[in-house]
């Protein structure tokens, strides 16, 4: 026998098991917020990774650029000095066969 009457006896049980129930819950939601934790750290290094794809994929583009832009201007020189080429063989005088 314990000393305390039955009713009270009944009441420190529902206590002992609410307490044992928000011990479960409290170690469950830490398990919870455990596995939160690790999902958004992966998630920061997935956001990380793609962020660092895109500033490689925008310096790619700009470098494409720049040497599109190159490209092109070396064309226009070469059709530039193409039409200089054909205009001094238009005003040699080439004897006729």
């Amino acid at each position: 026998m314990t000393g305390f009457p039955a009713e009270e006896e009944h009441v420190l049980a529902r206590l002992e098991a609410r307490l044992d129930a928000v011990a479960q819950r409290l170690a469950a939601l830490t398990r919870e917020k455990a596995e939160f934790d690790l999902r958004l750290q992966e998630a920061a290094a997935e956001r990380n990774r793609a962020m660092e794809d895109a500033r490689a994929a925008q310096e790619e583009a700009a470098r494409l650029r720049a040497e599109n832009e190159h490209l092109r201007a070396r064309q226009k020189e070469a059709i530039a000095r193409v039409r200089a080429l054909l205009e001094q063989v238009e005003r040699m005088e080439l004897p006729e066969s």
